[in-house]
C-alpha cells in the first residue's frame, strides 16, 4: 500500500507532538493532529500535545473506567495531561523524564526502574517502555482520526537529540518499533529538524540572509537536554548548500533542571515555615514547580504563585503547607542560573549539584548553558584560522525560549 502522508513525531522529554502532511496534494499543508487524552478520571479531551508522563493507576482506578480512552482496552496506567496532574500528587506513581533515562548509560534501560526509587509494591516500567506508551498513545489518536491509513504504513518521521549516542538511538527505534510504527521510520536531529523548520518558513529567502561560509549556531534547549549544533553555508555547483560542522556533547540540562532549581528554591521557603520534605514531597514539589514556573512566564501570566506541599500521613507536616513565589524572581533565578553573561574563554564547573539526589539522573553538576556553548566553540575551531567558530547567525529552539 502506497503512503499517503509523511508524518512526524517529536518524541520530547516534557511533551511529544504528531504534525502530517499528505502527500497526495501539489501544495501539502502541515498539520498538528488534536490528540485525545484523559485530563481527570473519566474525562477525555483533545490536545495540541501529549505531555511525556506515565501514572501507574492503582488496582481500584483500574477496575473501572476511569481511565479509558476512546480506543483499547481498559488500561493500568494513564498517559498525558491526567498523568502529567500526577506527577505533583502522587510522585511515586508517575514516570517522568524517560527520554533522559533513555541516555543513562548507568542503568538497564530495559528494566522496570521507572518511577526511580518508588516502593516495591509499584508497578514500574523501563524507560524503553514508556516511550512507547508515549509512542502507541500517538499512534492510537492517528488511528481514531484515520482509520484506513493505518500509521505502519505512512512515510514516519521521528526527531532525537543530534547528541544521542548510537544506544539511544536504538532503544527509541525498540520502542517504536514495539508501538508499531513502521520498520523503515527515518531518525531527524532535533537542531537539523530546527533549521529545516526555519527554511520552510522563509522560502527561497534563506538564500538572501545566509551567504557562502556563513555559520549558523543552533541552540536547542528542551525539557530535558541541550544540544548544540553549528552548520556551515557552502556552495556546491554554484548552489549554495549545508553542511553540519559540529555537535556538541550530550547536555542533560534543560526546563527538568530548571524546576529542580526553582524547587531547591522553594524548599528553603518551606524551611523557613519549619517544614521538612520527606523524599516524596521533594519530588512532588519539583512537580509542582514545573508548573508554577509555565503559569507565571507564560504570555499574560499571573504576577505570583502559590505552591502547595501536601501531607502524607507523617507527623513532619499536618495538611497542607504553601508558599508564594512571583514572576520576576523566578525570571532573575533562571536567567542568572542558566543563562548568565561569560566569556568565550569560561568553562562549566565540575562542582557537585545541589539539588533532589532522590531524581535519580545525571543532571550536569553546571547549569549554565552559556558555559557549555563557550565551552563548545572553543572545542571546534576554525581549521584555516585556529580559532574558535564563531556563528554569524543564532537560531533558537526548544520549549524553554519560549
Amino acid at each position: 500500500m502506497t503512503a499517503k502522508y509523511v508524518v512526524g513525531i517529536d518524541l520530547g522529554t516534557t511533551n511529544s507532538v504528531l504534525a502530517y502532511a499528505s502527500l497526495e496534494e501539489d501544495s501539502p499543508r502541515l498539520e498538528l493532529l488534536p490528540v485525545p487524552q484523559l485530563v481527570s478520571p473519566g474525562t477525555v479531551e483533545s490536545r495540541a500535545s501529549l505531555p511525556s508522563f506515565v501514572y501507574m493507576a492503582t488496582a481500584q482506578e483500574s477496575e473501572g473506567n476511569s481511565l479509558k480512552l476512546p480506543w483499547g482496552k481498559k488500561p493500568r496506567y494513564a498517559v498525558g495531561q491526567y498523568a502529567r496532574t500526577q506527577a505533583a500528587e502522587a510522585p511515586d506513581r508517575t514516570v517522568a523524564a524517560a527520554k533522559s533515562w533513555l541516555c543513562h548509560s548507568h542503568v538497564d534501560r530495559r528494566a522496570a526502574i521507572l518511577p526511580w526509587d518508588a516502593p516495591k509494591k509499584t508497578d514500574k516500567v523501563s524507560p524503553v517502555t514508556a516511550s512507547q506508551r508515549y509512542l502507541e498513545h500517538l499512534a492510537g489518536a492517528w488511528k481514531a482520526s484515520f482509520p484506513k491509513d493505518p500509521l505502519s504504513q505512512q512515510h514516519v518521521v521521528v526527531t532525537v537529540p543530534a547528541s544521542f549516542d548510537a544506544v539511544a538511538r536504538e532503544l527509541t527505534r525498540e520502542a517504536a518499533m514495539q508501538a508499531g510504527l513502521p520498520d523503515d521510520l527515518v531518525f531527524i536531529e532535533e537542531p537539523q529538524a530546527a533549521l529545516y523548520s526555519w527554511l520552510a518558513d522563509v522560502g527561497d529567502g534563506w538564500r538572501k540572509n545566509l551567504k557562502v561560509d556563513s555559520q549558523i549556531l543552533v541552540v536547542d534547549v528542551g525539557g530535558g537536554t541541550s544540544d548544540l549544533t553549528l552548520i556551515r553555508v557552502a556552495e556546491e555547483k554554484g548552489n549554495l548548500v549545508l553542511e553540519r560542522v559540529a555537535v556538541g556533547d550530550h547536555l542533560l540540562v534543560g526546563g527538568d533542571n530548571m524546576d529542580l532549581a526553582l524547587a531547591h528554591h522553594v524548599a528553603g521557603l518551606f524551611q523557613e515555615k519549619k517544614v521538612k520534605l520527606n523524599p516524596w514531597q521533594s519530588v512532588a514539589l519539583w512537580h509542582s514547580c514545573r508548573n508554577a514556573k509555565e503559569l507565571l512566564l507564560s504570555e499574560g501570566g499571573a504576577a505570583k504563585q502559590s505552591i502547595s506541599v501536601l501531607g502524607r500521613g507523617s507527623k513532619v507536616i499536618g495538611g497542607t503547607v504553601s508558599v508564594e513565589i512571583d514572576r520576576a524572581q523566578t525570571e532573575q533565578l533562571l536567567v542568572d542560573g542558566f543563562f548568565p553573561t561569560c566569556k568565550l574563554t569560561d568553562e562549566p564547573s565540575q562542582m557537585r549539584a545541589s539539588g533532589f539526589q532522590q531524581i535519580g539522573l545525571r543532571f550536569e553538576s553546571d547549569t549554565a548553558i552559556t558555559k557549555h556553548l563557550a565551552a563548545f566553540l572553543n572545542s571546534h575551531t576554525s581549521s584555516a584560522q585556529g580559532k574558535p567558530h564563531v556563528p554569524t547567525h543564532v537560531l533558537l529552539n526548544g520549549g524553554v525560549f519560549k
